[in-house]
């Protein structure tokens, strides 16, 4: 290729991506159907794991036990460890 089409080849670019900028170009229909929003299915929300209940249970034992002192983070920690053990001994009987 000589430099003059490289040259004019740049400047059809340029123009196309200065016109994309600006608007005046308009998208094709295949791209406006995945910018339009698509309407969201109303889910309906899950029960609860038995995970879920335990974590629960023992986060509520935690604040009544300690009361002030009570700190999240930790209850949780104890929770997920609590429940891993409880797991590995119904496995192992």
């Amino acid at each position: 290729m000589t430099d003059t089409s490289l040259q004019s080849r740049l400047e059809v670019l340029e123009n196309e991506v200065r016109e994309l900028k600006m608007g005046k170009v308009e998208l094709s229909s295949d791209s406006k159907k995945s910018k339009e929003k698509k309407e969201k299915k109303e889910k309906k929300p899950r029960e609860p794991t038995e995970y879920n209940k335990f974590v629960s249970e023992h986060i509520n034992e935690q604040k009544e036990k300690l009361g002030t002192d009570f700190n999240h983070k930790i209850a949780f920690k104890d929770a997920a460890i609590k429940w891993k053990e409880r797991k590995e001994s119904k496995e192992a009987s």
